[in-house]
């Protein structure tokens, strides 16, 4: 525990050290440094291969199921360093996704709320499963599953349309009904 204490704090000296590097406050005012345990608040898509995730969220092959409890190793303007399972990942950040403190809050946080998937249909709790888009699935269900859709392309989340990257070339978009559920999936 004194390790995982004395880690915390040379990181956080380290963060605070360098003005431009995020400060991953919450809204309460405390940081990730300081909470004992962080967990993804959507599954995340990692390109496994190079360990690698982006703020634009792209839908890489990879999984890191929601509520996988991380641990935060570093932060910069560019990049937040953490491991999940074992596994050492570098979440990369992009200017389109805002600011990157905000970004990093629908993506981690200090608890895992099982509050979320209370107003989820059978639908919605097989797309998290799964970490994919199933026709019939609610926009609540669809963030849960595969993230948050580019701000700088779907700027509203009341839209009805959503579009997403599978990677740096390729997108897709998310279509809804009037109702709110997802119609198809278009490429």
């Amino acid at each position: 525990m004194l390790n995982k204490i004395l880690a915390v704090a040379a990181v956080s000296a380290a963060v605070v050290g360098c003005s431009s590097a995020p400060k991953l406050q919450l809204d309460n005012g405390s940081t990730l440094y300081t909470a004992d345990k962080v967990y993804t608040q959507t599954n995340l898509h990692p390109d496994e291969v190079r360990r690698r995730l982006y703020s634009i969220n792209y839908q890489q092959a990879g999984l890191i199921p929601r509520c996988t409890e991380v641990t935060i190793k570093d932060a910069s303007a560019k990049k937040m360093i953490f491991e999940a399972d074992g596994t050492t990942y570098h979440y990369f950040f992009h200017k389109a996704s805002g600011s990157f403190d905000d970004n990093i809050k629908k993506y981690f946080g200090p608890a895992c709320k099982k509050s979320d998937l209370r107003g989820l249909n059978s639908i919605d709790k097989k797309g998290l499963k799964e970490g994919k888009v199933l026709k019939g699935m609610t926009k609540d269900g669809v963030i849960l599953a595969i993230g948050h859709p580019p701000a700088h392309v779907t700027p509203s989340l009341k839209a009805d349309v959503w579009k997403y990257w599978s990677n740096r070339f390729n997108t897709f978009n998310v279509v809804f009904d009037k109702k709110g559920r997802v119609k198809r999936v278009q490429d």
